[in-house]
């Protein structure tokens, strides 16, 4: 702004203007987005019986296009024919942009039709057309235009690929690529980051690494775009390394680098790292970044340290939407539903209307938390309202939230209202209503439709329905179903999915079976899965088997003390108080073992291994359900499962 008042002062200065001067202070303020300026002088100019050149059009008709004024754009079109200039290939391609601008995409093709075509030309109208969202007419156009013999440079196949990502085509992909080799363009760094981006849109990241390694300079946004690739991938690791090159081929970091960092902090949850980026973060100057501080709130809440993360929610100023997501959804990550809520209270009160779909689910799933079946309706009518009926995400939320409130018949009808809306999802997430609200039967009967019409179930929809039928003791269809997906070999068989089997067993009083069928896996099985075998020991009474099963977690997990907490209970209910201390003299020992465990932490905390410290911290603090136990990679291999049952 500063530097366009300069220059008026100096245009003010000059005792005699011509049409020269008067042009540069009309593209000047057009440029720097004072369209009205612009056309302001541009009337003095007329006034004074100056007559307009080509530059002087060029300026009003920029802006023009920034006012986005289609009638003006027609005047000034008129004017052009009436000065006979409209045969000057710069002001026709000023002329295509300025109807581009004004979205009219139809004047802009009627003008170029009589147009001489050039590669300027071209790239002008295909601009205009991914201006305006018109992505198929880019790549219409383009064919066209080569099939017409057009040879395109980079400006062309950056708007090409533009289209090939807002079209989600990744058949284009290698014809664009194998375009940028023949043409020689792969030294132009605007190419090569556009065609990272386009390959990091289909996260394709061998193509991706394949351009990045071979490209002669990258710059801060080629080293940004294939953070962000990283990131998709949680290669949070890679993304440290990739930082460090970044900065060993001195390139400086801005603030959208920092986000991919504290980003990478957050997937590793290395709380110490993450302080250390968010200080830097204000050295730098970019504390008032909104983006910057919302993922800031997103690493401390999914290091744990809600304490912090609220205090740089409450620091923001001018809190977007995102920030409002960021922060409830770490307190629902962070079991902390009645603060969610209260978030979700005050934000209404504040009368931000404006919610997305992603704040929607997040609000949602507090509702559902706390089993808020009030506020649940509430919100059904605001997503309603909202236009949010044909979101699938929020509908298949609203099945979950409804579920979990207790009311299997509202989640139905959302259910059944979705129509072709439904996915895989939603059956899981209706099958997982009916099962945690006792009603086995249905979801058996509905998983079976889901099959009839096609819907191909997925291992969450297997853990799903075995759930239901554990709840509802439904043995004889929780056997099948689970030899189904042993037998089918489709989707890998996890510890999860014999857990809830098991589960079934136990909690039906079968316990010797249980028993019998986990002691038959050929792999070791979790001592999360043990764990509630003794549970359910200790429930039916069952004395001698809850040793054996003590034992077995013992054997896993020595330094484990649940399981001998629930015995020592159990022995001093009956009567059996030498055992009683027994167990809780080697409690004290696993105590005092612990205590110097968390010697050795404080220790590595200040010493050279700190970087450990955080993955030994978190890995002591979870204590999430059987579904979190991590199984990637492994399948459980059993024989026949009738064997192990008899």
């Amino acid at each position: 702004m500063g530097e366009i008042r300069n220059a008026e002062k100096l245009f003010s200065e000059i005792p005699v203007k011509n049409v020269v001067s008067w042009s540069v202070v009309i593209l000047g303020y057009a440029k720097n987005g004072f369209g009205g300026k612009s056309l302001e002088l541009f009337r003095e100019m007329r006034v004074l019986g100056l007559e307009p050149n080509t530059y002087t059009i060029v300026g009003v008709l920029v802006g023009v296009g920034g006012l986005g004024d289609l009638m003006l754009a027609h005047c000034v079109h008129g004017l052009i024919v009436k000065s006979g200039l409209e045969f000057e290939s710069f002001v026709g391609t000023a002329l295509l942009d300025a109807y581009a601008k004004c979205e009219s995409v139809v004047d802009s093709c009627k003008l170029f039709d009589q147009m001489e075509k050039s590669l300027v030309s071209s790239n002008a109208v295909l601009a205009g057309f991914a201006y305006n969202d018109c992505f198929e007419e880019v790549v219409l156009l383009f064919n066209q235009l080569r099939m017409a013999g057009l040879v395109p440079d980079g400006t062309t196949l950056i708007t090409l690929m533009q289209g090939c990502v807002a079209l989600q085509s990744q058949a284009l992909c290698r014809p664009i690529h194998n375009l940028v080799l023949k043409l020689g363009l792969v030294s132009d760094t605007f190419v090569c980051n556009s065609l990272l981006d386009m390959y990091s849109s289909f996260l394709d990241l061998d193509a991706a690494m394949m351009i990045f390694d071979a490209m002669e300079y990258k710059d801060t946004f080629s080293w940004t775009i294939m953070m962000g690739l990283l990131l998709q991938f949680e290669l949070a690791h890679d993304v440290m390394k990739l930082f460090c090159l970044m900065r060993a081929d001195g390139i400086y970091f801005d603030a959208v680098v920092l986000i991919n960092l504290i980003s990478a902090s957050a997937i590793l949850g290395d709380l110490k790292h993450g302080r250390q980026l968010h200080a830097q973060s204000i050295i730098c100057g970019f504390g008032s970044y909104l983006n910057l501080a919302n993922s800031i709130i997103t690493m401390y809440s999914k290091c744990g340290d809600m304490d912090t993360s609220r205090s740089v929610f409450d620091r923001i100023t001018g809190k977007s939407l995102v920030s409002w997501t960021a922060i409830v959804s770490g307190y629902l990550q962070n079991g902390q539903p009645r603060e969610a809520l209260d978030l979700l209270l005050e934000f209404r009160e504040q009368g931000i209307h404006a919610i997305d779909s992603v704040s929607l689910v997040s609000f949602l799933s507090a509702c559902g938390d706390l089993a808020l079946l009030k506020l649940c309706q509430q919100l059904h009518c605001y997503a309603f309202s909202a236009g949010f009926s044909l979101d699938r995400s929020v509908q298949n939320c609203l099945i979950s939230t409804y579920s979990k409130c207790g009311n299997v018949q509202l989640a139905s009808n959302v259910f059944k209202e979705m129509g072709y809306l439904q996915d895989v999802v939603s059956w899981n997430a209706i099958l997982n209503g009916y099962g945690i609200n006792g009603r086995g039967e249905t979801a058996v009967s509905l998983y079976h439709e889901m099959k009839k019409r096609g819907k191909v179930p997925d291992s969450a929809t297997y853990l799903c329905i075995l759930s239901a039928c554990s709840h509802s003791g439904l043995i004889d269809d929780g056997l099948r179903i689970l030899s189904e997906v042993v037998e089918g070999n489709r989707i890998e068989v996890t510890e999860d999915h014999y857990g809830c089997f098991i589960d079934m067993l136990a909690r039906a009083g079968h316990l010797l079976e249980a028993w019998r069928f986990m002691d038959g896996l050929s792999e070791r099985v979790g001592s999360h899965v043990w764990r509630a075998i003794l549970n359910w020991c200790v429930h039916h009474n069952e004395m001698a088997l809850a040793e054996l099963v003590a034992s077995k977690i013992s054997d896993q997990d020595p330094n484990e003390s649940d399981h001998a907490v629930l015995l020592s209970n159990v022995q001093a209910s009956l009567g059996n108080f030498q055992d009683v201390e027994a167990l809780r003299s080697g409690m004290k020992k696993n105590s005092k073992d612990a205590l110097n465990w968390q010697h050795v932490l404080l220790a590595l905390e200040y010493g050279a291994g700190e970087h450990y410290l955080c993955d030994l911290n978190l890995q002591g603090i979870v204590r999430f359900p059987s579904f979190q136990f991590e199984v990637t990679g492994r399948t459980l291999n059993v024989g026949s499962l009738h064997d192990n049952i008899i």
